[in-house]
C-alpha cells in the first residue's frame, strides 16, 4: 500500500499526565528513547510535543489517542525525520506492534467510559423532514429566525456533542410545534383541493394580427433583468409549473437564465440556462414549497452580465423575422439580421397546478385526529398512542402515554375543547425530549449494541434524514432488523426511495464542506463574470456529482479522478468546454487537456477553498487533508505575518513563492512541509476555480510569472501538474476508502472517529477493496458492519 502523506492531529501542546516517563525510563520502549525523545522533551519539544511527558494509561482516551497518532506517524515513515538516524523496518515493525497490543489491551476500559444512555439532539435539517414525514407538514426549520444555527464541526452539522439545547431554542420548539399542530389538524379536516390555471400568452391574440397576414404563436420577451409573476398562490403546499418558453442567445453566445423566486422573500425556487431555439421551443417543468399568498416571479438573469432592463412599454413579439409588429416605443430586441441584441427569453404559456397533496401526506394524517368533539377519551388514548410510537421512534409505556392523557383531561376540566385539547397533548409530544432527541441505550442496563427500534432511527436518520417508515418499524417490533439478510433488505429499499435525495444533498454538502461556497463573495472588481447562477452551478455540479456516482453505484475513485464531470451550460463556458446542447444539469466527458477530473478540480471546491481576492494553496491544502484523508492539521501558531501584496518596485510573484519564503520559518516549516503540496498542485486554478498557465499578479514589474504546480509529497512521491497529483491520490485507494467510511461514520453515528474504532475502519476497508470501492456497497458494507450497530 503507497501511503502518500500523514499529518499530526495532536494538540499544539500536550500537557503533562499523571504518569511522567523519563527518557532513561526503561517502560518507555528503546525505540522512543533512541529515536524520539532527543527531540521531544521537555527542553526542545520539537512541534510542541513531548514523548518523554506521555502517560502509558491506554484506559485514557485522550492518552490512547496520542499513542494512535505517534503509531500512524512512525508507520507512515514520517518520523523520524530523514535527517535524523533512520530505524530498521524490524524496528519499526517491533514498535507499532507495541502500541498496537497495548491499545487494544485498553480497550475495554476506555468502553466502560461510556455513559449508558446517549442523548444527540435532531438537527434542524432532520426536524423539518422528521415533521413532513410524520405529519405531512411542511416547515422551513433551517429559514433564517426559526430555530438557532446548528453548528458545524469541520462542515459537520450532527455532532451530538455540538447540537445543545439553549432556553431560546426550547422556546422556538414551543412555538414551532403549536404552529405545525394546527396546520396538521387545518389540512386533516380540510385537505387542499388542487386547481389548474394556464397563462397563455396567445389567448388574447390581437385580432388585426391576422388581418395582416402575421402567422405565429404571440410570446413573452424578456431581457436581461425582466421579470413576469406565474403564480400567485393563496394557499400554502406544493404546486407544480409548467413552462414553454425558448431562447435566443446575445450576439456573443450568452444563453438566458431563468431564475424563480418569490417576490417577498427572494427565495430562489428553480434556476436554469435555456437553450431552446426560437423555432423549436421546449417545456420545463418544476416543483416548488410556497407559503400562503406566496408570489412567485419568473425573471430572465444574464449570466455573466450587468444588464438589468426595467419594465417597459407592452410589447408583442411573434418571432426575429416579423420585427414590423414591434413597438418603436421600447427596447430594441434584435439587430437588423435578426439576432437578439441582449439574451432574450422567450415565453409562450406558463400552467400552474396545485396545492399538490402526496397520498403518503394524507396517509401520514389519517385517523391522527378525533372525529368529533364527544370521541370518547378511551379511544382518543389510542390515537394519541400510535402517534407517540411513531415521533418518539419506540415503544411508549403505559405510564408515559397516561401522562398526556391527564393534560387531555385537566384542558377539558379547564373548559377547552377535546379539539384544543388534543392539539396541546400533541403539541406537548412534540416539544418531548423522546422527540427532539435519538435516545440510544438503557439507563437500567448497560449494553454495548444499539437495540431494533435504535438502529431503525440510527438508519433512517442516516439516509434519509428522518424518522422510520413503517416497513423499519414493522422490523424493529419484529425484533430482526439486525440481522444481516433483513438489514441488507432493507438498506436496498432504502435506495431506491425518493426520500433517498436528502442524503445524496446533506451527507456530500457536509463532507465538502459547501456551506463555504460563497461566503467569501469574489471581488467583482477582479471577476465580474461571477454572478449569482455560476456560484450554484458549482454547487450543483458537486452534488450532481455525488449523486451520479451514487446512482451508478461507481467507484468512490471517481472521486479523486475521472473523466466526466456535470455541468450546466454557464458552468461549461466558465471550463471552456464545448456548448453543451440541452438546459439543465448534464453528464460531459473531459479531455486531457480540459484540466478536470474528480471532486478537486471542480470549481466549487477550489473556489471555497480562497478568499475572493486570490487562491489560498494552505487552505487547499487543508481542505485536501480533511475530505481526502480525514486528518486535520494543527493550527497555525498564534501571531503568523499574513502574505503582504508584491511592492510595486519588486518583480511579480506567485503566491507560492511568497509562500516558500514565509515557511523557511522554523515555526511554520514542519506543518507547512506537509500541508503545500497539497494546495500547490492546484496552483493553476485561480480563486474562482478558472485555469490558467500564467498567475495574473496584480502588483509588481514584469510579466505575470508561470505557474509551478508541482509538489514532493512526504512520502517521496513527486508530481508535475494536478493531473499527476490526483493520479497518485487514485493510486492509494485504501487509504481514501478510510478516509470515506470515517466521514460516513462521523455523519452517521453523530461522533468523531476514535482510536477505539480503528480495527473496525480497517476491516470495512479490506471488505470494501473486493467490491471495486463501489460506493452503494460501501454504504451498505457499513450499516451491515459493528461499527454502525454498536453504541
Amino acid at each position: 500500500m503507497n501511503k502518500i502523506f500523514t499529518l499530526a492531529i495532536l494538540p499544539a501542546v500536550l500537557l503533562l499526565t499523571t504518569v511522567r516517563l523519563e527518557a532513561n525510563d526503561e517502560s518507555l520502549p528503546s525505540f522512543l528513547r533512541t529515536h524520539c525523545v532527543r527531540c521531544h522533551n521537555e527542553e526542545s519539544q520539537e512541534g510542541d510535543f513531548r514523548i518523554d511527558a506521555i502517560s502509558q494509561d491506554f484506559g485514557s482516551p485522550t492518552d490512547s489517542m496520542h499513542w494512535a497518532e505517534i503509531r500512524e506517524r512512525i508507520n507512515s515513515g514520517e518520523m523520524p525525520p530523514e535527517s535524523e538516524p533512520q530505524p530498521t523496518t524490524d524496528e519499526i515493525s517491533s514498535i507499532v506492534a507495541w502500541i498496537s497490543k497495548r491499545l487494544a489491551e485498553g480497550e475495554a476500559a476506555r468502553m466502560a467510559m461510556h455513559g449508558p444512555v446517549a442523548h444527540f439532539r435532531l438537527s434542524n435539517e432532520e426536524y423539518a423532514n422528521t415533521i413532513y414525514d410524520l405529519l405531512g407538514v411542511r416547515f422551513e426549520a433551517e429559514r433564517a429566525g426559526v430555530f438557532n444555527e446548528d453548528p458545524r464541526w469541520h462542515g459537520f452539522s450532527r455532532i451530538g456533542s455540538e447540537l445543545t439545547l439553549s432556553p431560546s431554542h426550547l422556546e422556538r420548539y414551543y412555538d414551532a410545534a403549536e404552529t405545525i399542530v394546527s396546520r396538521a389538524s387545518s389540512l386533516a379536516a380540510h385537505p387542499p383541493k388542487p386547481g389548474t390555471r394556464l397563462r397563455d400568452n396567445n389567448a388574447n391574440r390581437p385580432e388585426w394580427l391576422d388581418k395582416a397576414g402575421i402567422v405565429g404563436p404571440v410570446r413573452d420577451p424578456l431581457l436581461p433583468g425582466m421579470g413576469t409573476m406565474i403564480g400567485n398562490l393563496r394557499d400554502a403546499g406544493r404546486y407544480r409549473f409548467r413552462v414553454q418558453l425558448s431562447a435566443m442567445p446575445s450576439r456573443y453566445g450568452v444563453a438566458p437564465h431563468i431564475s424563480v423566486r418569490d417576490r417577498k422573500t427572494k427565495q430562489s425556487h428553480y434556476e436554469v440556462d435555456v437553450v431552446a431555439p426560437e423555432k423549436e421551443p421546449t417545456i420545463i417543468e418544476f416543483e416548488i414549497t410556497a407559503n400562503e399568498r406566496d408570489q412567485i416571479n419568473l425573471a430572465n438573469v444574464a449570466p455573466g452580465s450587468n444588464l438589468s432592463f426595467k419594465s417597459s412599454a407592452p410589447q408583442i413579439f411573434i418571432d426575429s423575422q416579423q420585427t414590423q409588429v414591434m413597438s418603436p416605443r421600447t427596447y430594441k430586441l434584435t439587430d437588423e439580421d435578426g439576432k437578439a441584441i441582449y439574451p432574450l427569453l422567450l415565453i409562450d404559456w406558463v400552467e400552474v397546478k396545485g396545492p399538490l397533496t402526496d397520498e403518503s401526506e394524507l396517509e401520514s394524517r389519517e385517523g391522527l385526529f378525533p372525529e368529533d368533539q364527544n370521541e370518547d377519551i378511551d379511544q382518543v388514548a389510542i390515537r394519541l398512542h400510535q402517534f407517540m410510537e411513531r415521533a418518539w421512534r419506540r415503544p411508549v409505556r403505559d405510564v408515559e402515554l397516561d401522562a398526556y392523557i391527564a393534560l387531555i383531561e385537566s384542558e377539558l376540566s379547564a373548559g377547552e375543547s377535546l379539539s384544543n385539547a388534543y392539539q396541546a397533548a400533541l403539541t406537548s409530544v412534540l416539544t418531548s425530549k423522546n422527540f427532539l432527541y435519538l435516545i440510544e441505550g438503557d439507563a437500567q442496563k448497560k449494553r454495548s449494541q444499539l437495540n431494533d427500534w435504535e438502529l431503525a432511527s440510527r438508519l433512517s436518520c442516516f439516509l434519509w434524514g428522518s424518522m422510520p417508515d413503517e416497513a423499519l418499524f414493522a422490523a424493529a417490533r419484529e425484533g430482526n432488523l439486525h440481522e444481516p439478510k433483513e438489514l441488507r433488505r432493507q438498506v436496498q429499499r432504502m435506495f431506491s426511495d425518493p426520500k433517498i435525495e436528502r442524503f445524496l444533498t446533506a451527507f456530500p454538502e457536509q463532507w465538502l464542506q459547501l456551506h463555504r461556497l460563497g461566503m467569501f463573495p469574489p471581488d467583482n472588481r477582479l471577476y465580474p463574470e461571477y454572478d449569482y447562477w455560476l456560484e450554484e452551478s458549482m454547487r450543483m455540479e458537486t452534488l450532481g456529482f455525488f449523486r451520479e456516482v451514487f446512482e451508478n453505484d461507481l467507484s468512490i475513485r471517481e472521486f479523486l479522478d475521472s473523466d466526466w464531470t456535470m455541468v450546466t451550460s454557464r458552468l461549461a463556458e466558465h471550463y471552456n468546454l464545448s456548448p453543451v446542447e440541452k438546459s439543465g444539469l448534464q453528464r460531459v466527458s473531459l479531455r486531457p487537456e480540459d484540466h478536470r477530473g474528480g471532486l478537486l478540480s471542480q470549481a466549487a471546491i477550489l473556489s471555497l477553498t480562497s478568499d475572493g481576492t486570490r487562491h489560498r494553496p494552505v487552505h487547499r491544502g487543508v481542505f485536501v487533508s480533511e475530505a481526502i484523508f480525514a486528518k486535520t492539521p494543527p493550527p497555525p501558531p498564534a501571531n503568523v505575518e499574513p502574505l503582504v501584496p508584491v511592492p510595486g518596485s519588486s518583480p511579480k510573484a506567485t503566491v507560492r513563492m511568497q509562500l516558500e519564503a514565509h515557511s523557511k520559518n522554523a515555526n511554520c516549516a514542519a506543518c507547512h512541509k506537509n500541508i503545500d503540496p497539497l494546495g500547490f498542485a492546484f496552483d493553476n486554478y485561480d480563486a474562482i476555480g478558472r485555469w490558467y498557465a500564467y498567475e495574473v499578479v496584480h502588483s509588481g514589474q514584469g510579466d505575470n510569472p508561470k505557474v509551478d504546480a508541482s509538489g514532493i509529497l512526504p512520502s517521496g512521491d513527486r508530481f508535475q501538474n494536478p493531473a499527476e497529483f490526483r493520479a497518485l491520490l487514485a493510486n492509494d485507494m485504501p487509504r481514501f476508502s478510510e478516509a470515506m467510511f470515517e466521514h460516513l461514520a462521523t455523519f452517521a453515528l453523530r461522533r468523531t472517529m476514535t482510536v477505539n474504532d480503528t480495527d473496525d475502519l480497517q476491516a470495512l476497508v479490506e471488505t470494501s477493496q473486493a467490491t471495486d470501492y463501489r460506493l452503494k456497497s460501501m454504504i451498505e458494507a457499513f450499516v451491515l458492519s459493528d461499527l454502525f450497530q454498536k453504541r
